[in-house]
């Protein structure tokens, strides 16, 4: 009885797999090669008919095959018998059934998925490499990073030096989240609504393929909506509308990237201004300035940006109050003149004196209510200095 069963089994599961109607293309050895060549792109599923996990997939491949495999589609979904064509799943390095690989057009240096395999995740990782293949040259080569319908494909590798410079509103996420997958598309609509506005740049992070990144800017939820200004934290956002988003863009965009004197009168500013060694100066006549020092690489810096945006905004409306910062990689003949020798470093001047040192170590409440202190306080000549936290050397 169990023979019979088994005999039956084997004889369907192939069927089952690869079903003569079926929406995904079959490859083998002798169309291989051309189809690689021929098309922009093939997501090519390697699996063998016994296996249980590729016949659990492949109702979500069959439905994937029939969106995007077309009639005058450029694109293929397709897959590879293993056990009718072993020689060419060995060429691949195929070790594991189902493995996904993605082909760019004439590329045989496929891109493994690696996400979960349900059709949202699958949608959104065609939709990434879909989009960085089709990046304008001549951009990519300006900015090194590929950006597709104004929206930037930030990694490891980029977003460094991208970020430290303008104005970014970067959305921060996972692929297998599904508020990352609704909120997608609506991103990729804000995108193209500011491809040609010279003051800011909409971006986006896949944390799972860049976990160094999304650790050092503290992610840990999904999706994250950072707005950054010269490679800091000035904002987050928790909206998930177009309109809502395009509200809060209007609300963070400066078309003049900190301009003292739009500081120094309180008019429509972030709540942290940016000190250069061009605008020191001017931004020390504020009665009360509070100073960050820090650089982009910091991950000490990074964690403390929410929290110093959160002092901006308690004194934003303050006129004898200025929470500022200074990226020590930008400026540093500011840092070597302040002696600072460990970032972040905190320092708080009266009248353009020094009257507290700190490192990061403290609470919104304890800096609040020492910024409140000296407020109301004649001037000291010495700096009170703090217990050292962690800080990262120079």
């Amino acid at each position: 009885m169990y023979k019979d069963l088994l005999i039956t089994f084997l004889l369907i599961l192939p069927h089952y797999v690869a079903p003569e109607e079926s929406a995904v293309y079959e490859y083998g050895p002798d169309n291989f090669k051309q189809q690689i060549e021929d098309m922009d792109g093939n997501f090519i599923m390697f699996y063998a008919p016994w296996c249980r996990h590729c016949t659990e997939f492949y109702p979500i491949w069959s439905e994937l095959g029939e969106l995007i495999n077309t009639k005058d589609s450029k694109f293929a979904i397709a897959q590879v018998d293993c056990t009718k064509h072993f020689k060419l799943c060995h060429d691949n390095d195929i070790t594991g059934y189902p493995t996904l690989l993605y082909f760019h057009k004439n590329s045989f240096s496929p891109v493994e998925y690696k996400r979960t395999r349900d059709l949202p995740s699958l949608t959104l990782f065609l939709s990434d490499v879909f989009t960085l293949k089709s990046e304008a040259p001549d951009k990519e080569k300006q900015t090194g990073v590929k950006i597709y319908s104004g929206v930037a494909y930030l990694n490891d590798q980029n977003i460094e030096k991208f970020v430290s410079k303008g104005q970014h509103f970067i959305m921060f996420y996972a692929p297998w989240c599904k508020a990352s997958q609704r909120l997608a598309p609506i991103w990729s609509d804000l995108g193209a609504q500011y491809a040609h506005n010279e003051y800011i740049q909409i971006g986006k992070v896949n944390c799972l393929d860049n976990e160094v990144t999304c650790r050092n800017f503290d992610i840990k939820q999904y999706p994250y909506l950072l707005w950054i200004v010269n490679g800091r934290i000035m904002g987050v956002a928790e909206v998930d509308t177009l309109d809502e988003l395009k509200l809060y863009v209007e609300k963070m965009l400066l078309a003049e990237n900190h301009d003292p004197k739009k500081f120094m009168k309180k008019k429509k500013v972030l709540p942290v201004a940016r000190i250069s060694e061009e605008t020191f100066e001017t931004f020390m006549e504020k009665d009360l300035v509070y100073v960050n020092y820090f650089a982009p690489w910091c991950a000490h810096c990074m964690q403390l940006s929410p929290l110093w945006l959160q002092l901006g905004e308690r004194f934003q409306n303050e006129s004898r109050v200025l929470i500022a910062d200074v990226d020590c990689a930008r400026s540093k003949t500011i840092c070597e003149m302040e002696k600072i020798n460990g970032l972040p470093t905190l320092i708080l001047y009266k009248n353009k004196k020094i009257v507290n040192v700190g490192s990061g170590g403290r609470s919104l409440e304890s800096l609040i209510s020492m910024v409140n202190e000296h407020l109301h306080e004649p001037a000291t000549d010495n700096a009170t200095p703090e217990p050292i936290q962690d800080k990262d050397e120079l």
